[in-house]
């Protein structure tokens, strides 16, 4: 995933729900020069931001189940990195199952913005 500096990307973590299973905990870690930080946790105790550097700038949609993606904004370039979406289920007989997928996002500044380019109707 590619975002822009000072923009707004999604990390995407997606999942089809399944009949039995219940959402225990989901976690986004990043790994950035060989050191992995937790940056978000949803728990029974709610969600709480781990990270203070990307307190105010990360959501994780509430209401849609399935997905768990991070949006992440205003984003700077330090936040490039390896981001691991964890999500642990617990089944009808008590045992967990774990799933977890990595992306890997890169902060770009603009190299191109836009040019104000202005093309003239042929009708004048």
């Amino acid at each position: 995933v590619t975002g822009t500096w000072m923009g707004s990307t999604t990390v995407p973590c997606t999942y089809v729900p399944s009949e039995g299973f219940t959402q225990q905990t989901l976690s986004w870690s990043v790994e950035r020069d060989s050191s992995i930080s937790t940056i978000f946790r949803r728990d029974d105790s709610g969600d709480h931001i781990l990270l203070s550097k990307f307190r105010g700038r990360v959501s994780i949609p509430k209401q849609s189940p399935g997905n768990a993606s991070l949006l992440i904004e205003n984003l700077e370039m330090p936040d490039s990195g390896h981001y691991t979406c964890q999500v642990i289920w617990r089944s009808t007989d008590n045992s967990l199952i774990t799933r977890e997928v990595t992306t890997t996002v890169k902060v770009v500044k603009e190299v191109n913005p836009p040019s104000q380019s202005w093309e003239l109707p042929s009708s004048l």
